[in-house]
């Protein structure tokens, strides 16, 4: 395939193609093939991951009554709400942010289960003295302690209490360059994930085909018809298993391993029945939740009330 530095006389009129040569152009096929790829992958429908966060903000301000003041705030889309903060209250940025930045939006903790709980969090963590969950542990700014490190040791607080400690949620730092300890007398609990860089929006592909589905069926656990979605969990622990279950009796059968089933009504974790693989509880909500959107996107043809066969595919969305 390479071309011999001393080629022969009568070659000449031949046409030479380089290793160079060979390779940009099968660098560029390469290319074309994935961009065709990836073009019919956007062309089907998708529906979107559901995102709740809640973030503080850290002021960057050069008038020093406001530099390094902290704000809080709730979400669906970081990366836009970071702008409007910065951009200032015309462009929906918030009142108390408004000529008070620049702002640099330092953390955020997402996987809430829905909107509600993150709003719950959010004004918590504003209002720690005014919470009920948190008003008892008297918390106050220790001294030589910035303000972010008070923000950072009350979600710590918050992260090891109750309702938000059996929550599968993900702390990320935003910004590394900004990042420092958590507080050692209040760690975060260990099945809270701690990620950091920027949050990307997920879309999840929706599958055409009808062999690309199954019958919700018959619970794992208790051998009776799941009626719904709605009703539906399954296992996501392991690619293979994805066995259903109702939502009862797999929350029943995670607590009564724990002897918690009397007083809670869902774990924070627990061990797949058929496949002893181990999950969180919150994973298998949100996957239930994209069950639901495709389900609803279905709703006018023969795949209505199937679900999904295999793993989901997941892509994701530019900003």
């Amino acid at each position: 395939m390479l071309e011999s530095d001393d080629a022969r006389e009568n070659d000449y009129d031949k046409p030479h193609v380089s290793f160079l040569q060979l390779s940009c152009s099968s660098d560029e096929v390469t290319e074309e093939k994935e961009q065709k790829k990836c073009d019919e992958v956007r062309a089907k429908p998708t529906v979107s991951d559901e995102f709740f966060g809640v973030y503080c903000l850290l002021s960057r301000s050069c008038n020093r009554y406001f530099k390094n003041r902290c704000y809080i705030g709730y979400t669906v889309d970081p990366n836009r709400r970071i702008r409007q903060h910065n951009a200032g209250k015309e462009f929906g940025g918030a009142k108390k942010t408004d000529q008070r930045g620049p702002w640099d939006m330092v953390c955020i903790i997402h996987g809430f289960p829905n909107s509600v709980s993150a709003l719950r969090f959010e004004w918590a963590w504003q209002n720690p003295e005014k919470s009920r969950r948190l008003r008892p542990l008297n918390l106050k700014r220790r001294t030589n302690e910035t303000a972010f490190g008070f923000r950072l040791r009350i979600a710590c607080h918050m992260l090891n209490s109750d309702p938000w400690r059996r929550l599968s949620l993900t702390f990320r730092w935003l910004l590394p360059e900004l990042e420092i300890p958590f507080p050692l007398d209040v760690l975060p609990p260990s099945h809270i994930t701690v990620q950091h860089g920027a949050v990307t929006k997920i879309s999840t592909l929706i599958p055409q085909l009808e062999e690309e589905y199954i019958a919700v069926g018959t619970c794992s656990l208790c051998s009776k018809p799941i009626n719904s979605i709605s009703e539906l969990l399954r296992c996501i622990a392991n690619e293979i298993c994805r066995s259903h279950f109702h939502m009862r009796c797999l929350s029943k059968q995670a607590l009564s391993t724990d002897d918690e089933y009397r007083t809670l009504l869902f774990p924070i974790q627990g061990r797949c029945p058929v496949c002893g693989m181990t999950y969180l509880w919150g994973e298998l909500i949100r996957d239930q939740r994209i069950l639901l959107s495709i389900n609803k996107f279905n709703s006018n043809s023969t795949l209505f009330n199937m679900v999904p066969r295999g793993k989901l595919v997941k892509m994701e969305v530019s900003n």
